[in-house]
């Protein structure tokens, strides 16, 4: 199984902008990943565990365990890339 988590916040300017993007080209192209959106201030615990000390993040898992990781900087065509490498069909 495969898992995109989106870490986001109110105040991310970037987050807001790249979110729509990002879950309609995932869920267009690859629609078995599930997706999970992660507010850091609602989920501060989880934020914490996960290691997330920016934004935006994403972390792709499979099987439970991270396979990659996007911060701050990255396009949406390297997330799908990097699905695409995993299998996410």
């Amino acid at each position: 199984m495969i898992e995109l988590l989106f870490f986001t916040g109110k105040t991310c300017g970037v987050c807001k902008a790249l979110k729509p993007k990002l879950l309609e080209a995932v869920q267009g192209n690859f629609p078995k990943v599930n997706i999970r959106v992660v507010d850091v201030e609602e989920e501060v615990e989880f934020t914490g565990q996960s290691m997330v000390f920016t934004l935006p993040v994403v972390i792709i898992k499979v099987d439970g365990r991270e396979m990659a990781r996007f911060a701050r900087s990255f396009a949406v065509y390297e997330v799908l890339d990097k699905l695409k490498r995993l299998g996410g069909k």
